[in-house]
């Protein structure tokens, strides 16, 4: 078949019709050979193109576009060939392939007109790429906006956290050296945090707390209740002392229970709530309410007996004075010196008086040159608020006399006050305590018993619970007062010169 379509023995070269002038074959043959060429450069730059562009839309266009001219192309080389050798047959046959792909390639392009329509001209794509460059433009502006806002935003930030950081900081400090006990605990009740105040308050080190329930810090009956409150809390945490009206305990380390004051005080982050409780020790607080309380019935019961003695001093004043006025001056005496031993035991809050201040306290009123004359001997001691009363009372009584009558009415007496402490045959500790003049005027017994008689015999050893003698010998007036140590030395005095002996 191949054999039939190039045998050219029964036709005639187109060079005949040429009449194979060399100048008109050499056109025809140099013309369809340049055609060839560029109708073949022509595709190969179309394959190559659509070979670097694996995204270009209609490749398969652009592949058939490279077919057609290509074998258009062919065509012209048929054609410098017939010019010597007339192979018409296959001649024919690469127009007749050739109509077929331009015919297919006429065919298949009117459908894609509208698409190549619609991509975009130079001109559409130069505008294109104008407004494109316009909006680039405007996002590297609308970014360099958007980076200086982030470097703003990343300093606030920064600035904050500092501040934050800073804040931390001093919440940790001020918790970890506040003066109360504070710990933090979370939701569940697990201590998370513990300051100094509180290992030393419950006597627990900062690790056997963290992690432990924070019912560990109380008496075990509170435990229970204390959960279930605990839970309530969380419910709607909010800043307020704990348990008002209520007595609230801690729990030492040793089982040890001790009052205490609370506050609540939430902590959120996030959806996570802790709490920070302050405790207060308030031992001292309830020692000193109770101590006030003791005052209180010890003022009120001293003041009855103080009424009773002012009492008693007015009425036998008023008996032993022949007028009102020496009832006054005899009445308002011995309530100075009673006042005087008051003033003793409110300087220190009714815990009682030294007797070597008691005793100076009685002779304030007497002038140096008599206080020369009294040697006064004897350890210190405290004694209680009612013993140092009625002493105060004795002694008044006793000064008052030797000033008017005794050892201190004329030059030359003296006075000795000495007390110490002894022991009884039954070896119980006991206070003498002993007044005597000399070198006064001449004692006689009296002829009758008068309110400092009695006071001295009578009144001040029997609220002592003791005895005492008071005599009227020549040289001078005695008086010994014998009473336990236990119903006159205050029981603040531990240490005392009685206690010792």
């Amino acid at each position: 078949m191949l054999h039939d379509l190039i045998d050219s023995a029964s036709y005639m070269a187109h060079g005949y019709c040429l009449l194979w002038k060399p100048w008109l074959v050499a056109l025809h043959a140099g013309s369809d050979l340049l055609i060839f060429a560029a109708y073949f450069a022509i595709p190969v730059a179309i394959w190559i193109f659509v070979s670097k562009r694996p995204n270009l839309e209609m490749r398969g266009l652009a592949r058939l576009f490279a077919a057609f001219i290509l074998w258009c192309g062919f065509t012209h080389v048929v054609n410098v060939i017939t010019l010597w050798w007339p192979i018409y047959e296959f001649q024919g046959l690469v127009k007749a392939i050739t109509a077929g792909i331009s015919l297919t390639t006429a065919v298949v392009i009117f459908p894609l007109v509208p698409k190549a329509l619609a991509i975009p001209s130079p001109n559409e794509l130069q505008l294109a790429n104008a407004q494109l460059a316009k909006e680039i433009a405007a996002h590297k502006r609308t970014l360099a906006e958007l980076e200086q806002a982030r470097a703003k935003l990343e300093h606030r930030v920064e600035a904050r956290t500092k501040e934050l950081r800073e804040m931390t900081e001093q919440f940790r400090s001020l918790f970890k050296h506040a003066p109360v006990a504070m710990l933090m605990a979370d939701r569940e009740g697990r201590i998370l945090q513990v300051n100094g105040a509180t290992e030393k308050l419950f006597h627990y080190t900062h690790d056997e707390l963290i992690g432990r329930p924070i019912e560990t810090l109380l008496p075990e009956t509170l435990r229970q209740q204390h959960a279930q409150l605990r839970m309530a809390y969380h419910n709607t945490p909010t800043a307020r002392p704990m348990g008002v009206g209520r007595e609230l305990f801690g729990r030492r380390k040793d089982g040890e229970n001790v009052p205490v004051e609370i506050g609540l005080s939430p902590m959120f982050e996030g959806e996570k709530t802790s709490v920070v409780a302050s405790i207060v020790d308030i031992s001292a607080h309830r020692r000193a309410e109770q101590r006030m309380q003791f005052i209180m019935r010890e003022l009120t019961h001293r003041s009855k007996n103080l009424l009773a003695v002012i009492q008693a001093i007015a009425r036998e004043a008023a008996g032993s004075s022949p007028d009102v006025e020496a009832f006054h001056r005899n009445f308002a005496e011995r309530l100075r010196g009673l006042a005087r031993s008051h003033d003793l035991l409110v300087a220190r809050n009714w815990e009682g008086a030294p007797i070597d201040d008691l005793v100076n306290s009685q002779l304030g009123f007497l002038g140096q040159t008599d206080r020369d004359r009294i040697e006064i001997e004897g350890a210190s001691m405290m004694l209680a608020p009612e013993a140092a009363q009625n002493l105060g009372l004795a002694l008044h009584e006793l000064v008052t006399n030797a000033v008017k009558h005794g050892a201190l009415s004329v030059p030359g007496g003296n006075v000795q006050i000495v007390w110490k402490a002894t022991k009884s045959d039954v070896r119980e500790q006991r206070l003498l305590f002993t007044w005597r003049e000399r070198g006064g005027a001449a004692v006689k017994p009296p002829t009758r018993r008068g309110f400092g008689h009695m006071v001295l015999e009578e009144v001040v050893p029997g609220m002592l619970g003791g005895t005492a003698s008071l005599t009227f010998a020549p040289e001078g007036i005695a008086w010994t007062l014998d009473v336990a140590c236990r119903a006159v030395l205050s029981q603040l005095d531990r240490a005392s010169e009685c206690e010792r002996t």
